[in-house]
């Protein structure tokens, strides 16, 4: 029955348990009581210690959707599963086997509300009071929004803001302030004083602070911080309710600007004074003119007498006057800078040439003032004079453009030279001065030379005019430009070049022939196979290596050149070969063995010949060398006889374990009867099955030994089941000895086709180096099962993957890079280094694939082999029978 239905169950869940079944004075008092909870505008719920809810008041059922048939039914975890794992249930369970109350404020993504949770424990299980908190925790986050976007705008801005208490603590510093200050690391709650004690002795911060801080007057300053932070800084104090709020910025490259406009002002002052300038103003409404204070007195006489632009243009040449005229209304009527130049009269007569420059000042579009300033070049017009007439004396030819490029002038040396008068230079007139086959060309790139103002440089041929002959000439020509970068002429040179042309072709020829033969011997001796190098005859230093030799040694280029070969290459007796060679003999067929330290722990040995270059004075220059490594010839000598040994005992192995096999099978025989027989004793009877099975052992070992060494002739088919166990049977003994332990696990029963043996020989090499790997014991893993391997351009093969793991000290990235090369081994005298190069080939054979992974972490180590072998259909059976 529900506590809705049966208020005496409300009052036994909610209040004490009660003493008797009558009615008495408490009972009433409860009854009171439960209806006065029913009353609270917040929820109450109680729990038993089955976490069934006992009694709920009105406010709880709405808030948590509870109906009469919840109360003293099933658990709560079971009627609001989502609740399990919450921090509500953490509080619930806690006040419940503590005892004592918890709190918390729980969202309840179902309802979307926000509840203040308070659980006491009561007799008999918990009560939990909540309310709803929704609308406080939307104020609670439109204020916490507001205050993230004010510290966006803060972190946004590009002036640094900080603000300090009253106890001169740092409380805040924005993005822009963090960066300025980052050589003080993290301010926040360090003292301002402390952390910035020149601030308090020295410049303005003590006096605005203490102000804004004391008196609540906010100011403004510049002043420079020296170390660590080294800048000018504006600030700006504004006093708060906390404390202050101060911005600042770096003002640094301001200070330094203004200080370089400074420097130049005074600069070009003095440039002003030194040159000799005369500057000028002109009231364009009145023609009145003012000259700048100290201007030199450039029109030959006083500026007194120049008051206004009618009695300047008293003085000037009368067929310049109306030049100077047009270029002042052009640049009334533009505004653009106006270059010219004109001849004056001077007060004692003579002519002077002037270079004036001048911008007309817009107001609103209306020109009112000309501005600019004048210089006396005389003496350049006397130049270019001179310039002209020792043009002409020149014995090259020499001319000039104009802007436009239409030519101006050509010394009388070019004008001889092509039967040209000065008319002939107008238009285009000047191209018929080339070869009919050039013209076009010639045009073209001067064509393009105008329009870009870049230099113009060819080759062309001139018609000489006295006998009609073309000769080769290098015509050239560069812009000439005024200070704003516009070009005002341009100035040609060309020079015969007929002869040298003819000679310089069969130069570049025999240049070319020899570059190309250089590069190709070049080229040799960088990819020679063989190592090559030059030292030096004094410190024996390394002075070329080619990239053959650099491989040999195993440190790159730059590493090696300008050390010495003995730094490099400490082998015993190589200062001695050397002195030799110094000394002017050459060295054949040397052989030198040992290690270099590049690569350490790894002997190997070298046929080396040393010959001496001499100069032209006969002097050792330099030494050659040529090195071939010949490690490889001497390991496979030694490989070849270890090969004999070991096919030997092999065939040895094999003819005992065939010998063996008769007397074996005959002390089988007896053993067998022997343990039918109906009168052996009990005891004796488990010594002879013992024996039995050790015999048995024994037979299989010797079946398999002649097995694995009997080579093969066609591919069989076989599972990795059977290659594998066949394998490990010849181990049995070595692993047990070793405390190794083994793993199998074969998933696959597929059978492919192989040379049996040979896959034998890859697993045995494989099984007997993860032995040697755990010589203090570990675990051998050996699995097998179907596999898919891909192939690019081929696709997907099904096949079987067998892999072998063990738990041994694992390979370094350098031994990985190099186990499957030919005569690499780790063993030392124990190794051929050539049981994974076989192994590789024997897979490549099979079209299989051998992989590896190995890991040398000090808990998980050890390495893992893969070795996928493909299943071949029967088109590929009869190939694969060719691996024999």
């Amino acid at each position: 029955m529900s506590s809705k239905s049966n208020p005496q169950a409300v009052q036994a869940s909610f209040f004490p348990e009660r003493q008797g079944n009558g009615r008495r004075r408490d009972d009433i008092r409860n009854e009171e009581l439960a209806e006065l909870v029913s009353l609270i505008p917040e929820g109450i719920v109680c729990l038993d210690r089955n976490w069934r809810i006992t009694h709920a008041n009105p406010e709880a059922r709405r808030i948590s959707n509870l109906e009469p048939h919840h109360i003293e039914s099933e658990s709560m975890w079971e009627m609001f599963p989502h609740l399990v794992g919450t921090e509500l249930e953490r509080c619930y369970r806690s006040a419940m086997e503590t005892g004592r109350p918890e709190h918390l404020e729980h969202y309840s993504p179902l309802r979307d509300i926000w509840l203040d949770i308070r659980v006491f424990p009561i007799r008999g299980g918990i009560a939990a009071y909540f309310r709803d908190i929704t609308d406080h925790k939307g104020a609670e986050l439109l204020r916490d929004s507001a205050s993230r976007q004010l510290l966006a705008v803060l972190e946004a801005t590009t002036d640094a803001v900080v603000s300090v208490n009253r106890e001169n603590t740092f409380t805040f510093l924005n993005r822009r302030a963090r960066e300025l200050l980052a050589v003080k690391g993290n301010l926040i709650g360090k003292d301002v004083w402390e952390e910035f004690p020149f601030a308090r002795d020295h410049g303005q911060y003590h006096h605005y602070f203490h102000r804004a801080m004391n008196e609540g007057i906010p100011g403004e300053f510049e002043d420079y911080y020296p170390e660590p932070l080294n800048k000018w800084f504006s600030f700006q104090i504004r006093p708060s309710e906390e404390g202050i709020v101060v911005f600042f910025r770096d003002i640094t490259a301001r200070r330094k600007a203004d200080l370089t406009f400074r420097k130049q002002q005074d600069l070009l002052s003095s440039i002003q004074q030194a040159a000799l300038v005369a500057t000028w103003d002109v009231e364009l409404d009145t023609g009145q003119v003012i000259f700048g204070e100290g201007s030199y007195p450039v029109f030959g006489r006083p500026f007194s007498e120049l008051p206004d632009l009618q009695a300047f243009t008293q003085f000037v040449l009368p067929e310049y006057v109306p030049i100077v005229a047009n270029l002042i209304t052009r640049t009334k009527e533009t505004g653009e800078m106006i270059v010219t130049d004109f001849p004056i009269r001077a007060a004692d007569g003579t002519i002077l040439w002037i270079e004036c420059r001048g911008q007309a000042l817009m107001v609103d579009g209306v020109a009112v003032r000309l501005r600019g300033l004048s210089i006396d070049i005389t003496n350049r017009k006397r130049n270019e004079e001179r310039y002209r007439i020792l043009a002409d004396l020149n014995p090259q030819a020499i001319w000039m453009g104009a802007a436009d490029g239409s030519l101006t002038y050509a010394n009388q040396i070019l004008l001889d030279y092509l039967g040209f008068t000065e008319d002939d230079f107008q238009g285009e007139k000047w191209l018929r001065a080339f070869h009919p086959d050039d013209r076009q060309r010639v045009l073209a790139a001067w064509k393009h030379a105008i329009a870009t103002g870049t230099d113009y440089d060819l080759e062309a041929r001139l018609i000489r005019a006295y006998d009609g002959r073309a000769r080769w000439w290098w015509v050239r020509a560069q812009p000439l430009r005024d200070e704003s970068g516009k070009i005002i002429n341009w100035l040609g040179v060309n020079i015969d070049i007929d002869d040298r042309k003819t000679f310089a072709e069969k130069l570049q020829q025999r240049q070319e022939e020899t570059e190309r033969q250089r590069a190709e011997l070049e080229t040799i001796y960088r990819t020679a196979p063989i190592g090559l190098a030059l030292f030096d005859p004094i410190e024996f230093r390394y002075l070329r290596v080619n990239d053959r030799q650099v491989e040999t040694i195993g440190i790159p280029r730059e590493k090696i050149l300008g050390r010495r070969i003995t730094d490099l290459i400490p082998l015993p007796g190589i200062t001695d070969v050397f002195r030799q060679v110094a000394a002017g003999n050459s060295i054949r067929n040397h052989i030198f063995e040992g290690e270099l330290p590049a690569r350490p722990g790894e002997h190997r040995y070298w046929n080396c010949n040393y010959s001496p270059i001499r100069n032209s004075d006969g002097q050792v220059e330099t030494i050659a060398a040529v090195v071939q490594e010949i490690t490889h010839e001497k390991r496979a000598e030694l490989a070849l006889v270890q090969s004999e040994k070991l096919a030997a005992v092999g065939r040895l192995a094999s003819s005992i374990s065939h010998e063996i096999n008769n007397p074996l099978e005959a002390i089988t025989n007896l053993l067998y009867l022997i343990a039918n027989s109906d009168n052996l004793p009990h005891d004796v009877a488990d010594y002879v099955h013992i024996a039995q099975s050790e015999l048995s052992r024994v037979c299989q070992i010797a079946t398999q030994t002649l097995r694995f060494h009997r080579q093969a002739v066609n591919a069989t088919y076989v599972t990795a089941q059977d290659l594998v166990e066949a394998v490990l049977n010849l181990y049995q003994g070595r692993l047990a000895n070793s405390g190794i332990r083994v793993e199998t696990g074969f998933s696959t029963t597929r059978r492919i086709l192989c040379l049996e043996n040979d896959i034998r020989q890859v697993l045995n090499n494989l099984i007997a180096n993860a032995i040697d790997a755990m010589r203090q014991g570990g675990r051998l893993v050996v699995r097998a099962h179907d596999a898919f391997d891909l192939i690019e351009g081929e696709g997907q093969r099904i096949g079987i993957r067998i892999t072998i793991a063990d738990t041994g000290h694992g390979m370094s990235p350098e031994v990985r890079a190099r186990i499957f090369e030919p005569f690499y081994t780790t063993k030392e005298l124990n190794g051929t280094g050539l049981g994974l190069w076989i192994s590789s080939g024997i897979v490549e054979r099979h079209h299989g694939r051998l992989t590896l992974r190995s890991s040398q972490h000090t808990v998980h180590h050890g390495t893992v082999f893969s070795l996928f072998l493909p299943c071949l259909d029967a088109v590929q059976k009869d190939e694969h029978a060719d691996i024999a």
